[in-house]
């Protein structure tokens, strides 16, 4: 997608950290504006965007998925994971919790394991997705990988602190590599096979390049057509219409019940549902003005069509707290019992302190 020039816009704060091995790595979609006068802010870095893959997988099929692609990157077998990704593919298979198996490869393989690993073993992890595409030049998977890997990379250099913290030569590593993976992606976009990953991708280089909304708004379009299910992608496009990030007042909420509507039943009050975790939990105060109705219809949809887990019982009870809906709150406590997320709660007593009677809602 040849749309829009390497800008070298000041770019806000990320923060990524650890998630399933590493509960909470996944972030592609960055928080970042570009504003000139970025180096001033002096308010509070912004809670980071919530991939639909930030949350902690807790079903044995998805952690032994997990394990089994990590060992065949490491032992290069590109073959197998090329099966593996073309088969995740072709049947949009999911894992309980509604998490697409496709996202999760790939959330594997585009880094080396952690987003702060020594820069060391990044470009060791880089130069191995280099000997895939060098084997494998027509193959989707191994461009998104690579060029993914590129940009995670940037994000490495810039760091989380403050703009203005950042130092000149970190800037200048974020922005090469953000546009080396530009590159590449564009690559894998001009193959005859289509991967949703692709423009999930391809959002975070629009937010470090500050893209123009009309060129954003391609990626979306792009995206509906191919694959309009793709979660993650919608989770990211949510993050981009939030009044910090360039969007205007409300627009966010009327991007998800327009998207929900749109894709309609189920599948749409799940998608629904997925927004509202990844947005309205667990790690800042502010909270999108979401139909707390339509969220309960979307974790239904989520138990019938995919089963929930621990995590997402977590999640929904932590919302239920803050929307004060005590009886729902009550019921998702009792099937949660002392099953408490680390990754919702961060504590125990945290935990503990929400889940304590609450006061009757009027």
């Amino acid at each position: 997608m040849k749309t829009a020039p390497v800008s070298l816009a000041v770019a806000f704060g990320f923060s990524r950290g650890d998630f399933f091995v590493r509960l909470l790595t996944r972030f592609l979609l960055t928080l970042v504006i570009g504003l000139p006068a970025a180096a001033q802010i002096t308010q509070p870095i912004p809670a980071p965007i919530l991939k639909d893959d930030q949350v902690e997988f807790d079903s044995q099929p998805s952690r032994a998925f997990d394990t089994s692609v990590r060992s065949l990157l490491n032992q290069e077998d590109f073959d197998q994971l090329e099966q593996i990704a073309t088969e995740a593919r072709s049947t949009k298979a999911r894992f309980t919790g509604g998490d697409w198996k496709l996202r999760h490869f790939y959330s594997v393989v585009e880094d080396p394991g952690s987003q702060t690993a020594p820069d060391i073993t990044w470009a060791n992890h880089i130069e191995r997705l280099k000997r895939w595409v060098a084997l494998k030049p027509q193959s989707v998977t191994s461009l998104v990988a690579l060029g993914t890997a590129y940009v995670q990379f940037g994000w490495k250099a810039r760091g989380t602190g403050y703009a203005k913290t950042v130092p000149a030569d970190s800037w200048k590593l974020f922005f090469e590599r953000v546009h080396q993976g530009r590159e590449v992606l564009e690559q894998a976009e001009s193959l005859p096979t289509k991967d949703p990953q692709l423009y999930a991708s391809l959002q975070s280089v629009a937010l470090a390049q500050s893209w123009s909304r009309p060129q954003k708004d391609v990626l979306l379009d792009q995206e509906m057509l191919m694959e309009p299910l793709y979660t993650g992608f919608h989770i990211g496009r949510v993050t981009l219409l939030l009044p910090n990030w360039g969007g205007k007042a409300n627009e966010a909420e009327a991007f998800a019940q327009n998207l929900a509507d749109q894709i309609g039943g189920d599948e749409g009050n799940f998608l629904y549902f997925r927004i509202a975790s990844a947005m309205n939990c667990c790690y800042s105060n502010d909270q999108l003005s979401l139909s707390w109705e339509r969220v309960k219809l979307g974790f239904a949809a989520l138990e019938r069509l995919y089963g929930s887990t621990n995590d997402l019982r977590n999640r929904m009870a932590f919302m239920a707290v803050r929307q004060k809906d005590t009886e729902f709150a009550q019921q998702l406590f009792t099937r949660i019992g002392n099953d408490w997320s680390s990754a919702v709660w961060r504590s125990k007593e945290r935990f503990d302190a929400a889940r304590a009677p609450l006061p009757a809602s009027n």
